[in-house]
């Protein structure tokens, strides 16, 4: 069965979703302090790749990022949502039950989005950090005393908006085509859902009386 707008049915359409709500929640279940620390570890190295004196830690079970800015030292915790995570649920969830697609593109989606999705998500910490402590125009032109909050939520929204929606075009085009038939069959099937059930029931045979 194909998973375009034409050949799925409702039944197919509400399998997906459940699928997918049971695959994105199951992740919430896996521990995340290796990848809190292995986030802080990669961007404190990117830091000082690029010149820049930075160091990372793990304290009382919390991974740390340090960098040194002409502002002075400027310190942010790795949690859970910093790491990717929750976004990579919901990738899984949206790849893993796909009707159509080979388990070898499918593998090859999971790795390639998880590749992708740490290296944006590495960057996205980096330039939240970087923009705290070096006065860096535009910006600075109308804040003088940042705070990681301030640069924290713009571009953590934009990141979560377009990156997520280039990921998807990419895996689309590259990896897995029926993805993109499958997002847009989804809502068109689900709408059709109520009376496809009604249809059902009205299919089945009465029962006689006990």
């Amino acid at each position: 069965m194909g998973n375009d707008a034409e050949t799925m049915t409702p039944k197919v359409a509400a399998v997906y979703v459940a699928s997918f709500a049971v695959i994105a929640w199951s992740l919430t279940l896996v521990p995340s302090s290796w990848l809190e620390a292995l986030t802080a570890q990669y961007s404190s190295a990117t830091f000082t790749a690029l010149g820049h004196s930075s160091s990372w830690g793990v304290q009382g079970g919390r991974s740390f990022l340090t960098l040194v800015g002409e502002m002075g030292p400027v310190t942010v915790t790795i949690i859970r949502e910093c790491t990717a995570i929750n976004v990579y649920s919901v990738i899984l969830g949206l790849v893993l039950p796909l009707d159509g697609g080979t388990v070898a593109r499918k593998l090859t989606s999971v790795v390639l989005s998880g590749a992708l999705l740490f290296a944006m998500n590495v960057s996205r910490i980096m330039l939240t950090v970087y923009l705290t402590g070096f006065s860096t125009p535009p910006f600075s032109w109308f804040f003088t005393d940042p705070t990681v909050e301030l640069y924290h939520y713009p571009i953590s929204f934009a990141y979560g908006v377009i990156g997520v929606a280039l990921l998807i075009l990419i895996l689309n085009k590259y990896t897995l085509p029926e993805l993109g038939d499958t997002l847009v069959a989804i809502p068109l099937n689900l709408r059709r859902l109520p009376e496809y059930v009604k249809n059902i029931c009205e299919d089945r045979p009465n029962k006689p009386d006990a």
